[in-house]
């Protein structure tokens, strides 16, 4: 739901976005940790894919907190999700062909993983909201 002339508000961690992608380019594991409303789980994904990064997946606990997110990071990129932003979850499905980063709950990943399991296609995975600690969790 691309918002024409919607204006990016500016979030604490965007003054750090380009020091979390040189960590990245140099270190596999990064743990992030900031308060909550700060962006980290809208803009962080969108700074890796922006390294050239094939495929990102953000993980999320809840169906909801993957299709909000997706929602907004497409909405600030100026796109409607399921272009370069897309989501999955159990029974619903929002992404394309040029779809790059996905929003997905964990319980989908053990499925992904069950086909793919060195996840071929995707470079980068983040666990978000990693304190809400679920089996699915760990295992990821």
């Amino acid at each position: 739901m691309a918002q024409n002339g919607e204006k990016q508000i500016a979030l604490p961690i965007d003054a750090h976005l380009a020091q979390i992608a040189e960590s990245v380019r140099k270190h596999p594991i990064l743990l992030l940790e900031a308060s909550p409303g700060s962006g980290k789980t809208t803009r962080v994904p969108r700074a890796l894919l922006d390294l050239g990064k094939k495929q990102v997946w953000v993980l999320e606990p809840r169906r909801l907190a993957a299709k909000w997110a997706a929602l907004r990071v497409a909405s600030e990129m100026g796109e409607d999700v399921g272009q370069t932003v897309g989501y999955q979850f159990r029974f619903e499905r929002k992404e394309g062909a040029r779809t790059r980063l996905k929003f997905l709950t964990e319980g989908l990943l053990l499925r992904k993983l069950s086909e793919d399991p060195l996840l071929s296609q995707v470079d980068c995975v983040i666990l978000d909201e990693f304190h809400e600690r679920h089996l699915t969790t760990d295992l990821a």
